[in-house]
């Protein structure tokens, strides 16, 4: 059964993109979010100097999500560290507990299992060089930890950075509610639709020739989905999908499926041949 939760946010200095906690409602642990120019003046806080999971994250200059997970018994000398050593990080996310709780070998659990998680969502490039594997705890401690690693999902989903959030494709709701299809000369590919996420699935047939309305910045996500080895070469007409692949926009997994400009509402349709417009946009009318 599901309940409904209550997350409060607290913006410490009045400015919604500086630093923030957020929390969940009966719960002893809590996030806080750092921006990178800020770090100076998170040094003041005394929840920063206990041990925490951490998440870093970034755009690179081809505007793909990268993130970095790791574990630290010191928060702060840690992220300083980062600070001086690391170019790449823009902010960075972090989980504790509010009374001091959390020992060295429940946050290096939490980091193995967040980075086994974000392997399999697949929603962000991770720069991890190894995979971890989980410590050995305590049956309790084990439940106790799982529990707070849902809680860190709902809590990092809800401030727009779902990066161990798992799309189930095997549940009867992906199949009914969320999958769509595009069909057109030298391309037939299926879509899953929700409202965070726009994915492309493995084996999408794609066409290889742009149109001339094409813009050309298409081109460019071609060659690297092409250089990625995220699409192959399929016949002489068409790509297919390595994989599944995730994008950030509707109107962009069409337009890399059709290669010219499309309308996504009128080119995805459902099992029934519906298109996503009159199954989505007419029931706000």
């Amino acid at each position: 059964m599901k309940y409904w939760k209550t997350i409060t946010t607290y913006l410490i200095d009045w400015n919604p993109s500086w630093i923030k906690t957020v929390e969940l409602s009966n719960w002893v642990w809590k996030a806080i979010i750092i921006p990178r120019a800020k770090l100076k003046d998170a040094k003041q806080r005394n929840e920063l100097f206990q041990p925490a999971i951490y998440f870093l994250f970034w755009i690179d200059d081809e505007w793909k999500n990268l993130s970095y997970i790791w574990e630290a018994e010191n928060l702060i000398n840690r992220i300083s560290n980062h600070d001086t050593n690391k170019d790449f990080w823009d902010i960075v996310i972090a989980f504790f507990s509010k009374d001091n709780n959390l020992t060295k070998a429940d946050v290096k659990y939490l980091e193995a299992k967040s980075i086994e998680k974000a392997i399999k969502a697949n929603r962000y490039t991770l720069l991890n060089w190894v995979e971890p594997i989980p410590n050995n705890l305590p049956e309790y401690q084990i439940s106790t930890m799982n529990e707070f690693l849902d809680n860190i999902d709902l809590l990092i989903s809800s401030i727009w950075y779902p990066i161990i959030k798992e799309i189930n494709k095997s549940s009867d709701e992906f199949k009914k509610e969320f999958l769509y299809y595009c069909k057109w000369p030298s391309a037939n590919a299926s879509w899953a639709y929700s409202s965070d996420w726009f994915l492309v699935l493995k084996n999408s047939i794609v066409r290889k020739k742009l149109s001339k309305t094409a813009w050309s910045w298409i081109q460019w996500i071609q060659d690297r989905l092409i250089n990625e080895k995220i699409i192959v070469d399929y016949d002489s007409e068409s790509y297919v999908f390595n994989e599944d692949y995730l994008f950030k926009s509707p109107s962009a997994s069409s337009w890399l499926i059709l290669w010219r400009r499309a309308n996504w509402w009128k080119e995805w349709k459902n099992s029934e041949w519906k298109t996503l417009d009159e199954i989505e946009r007419k029931n706000l009318n």
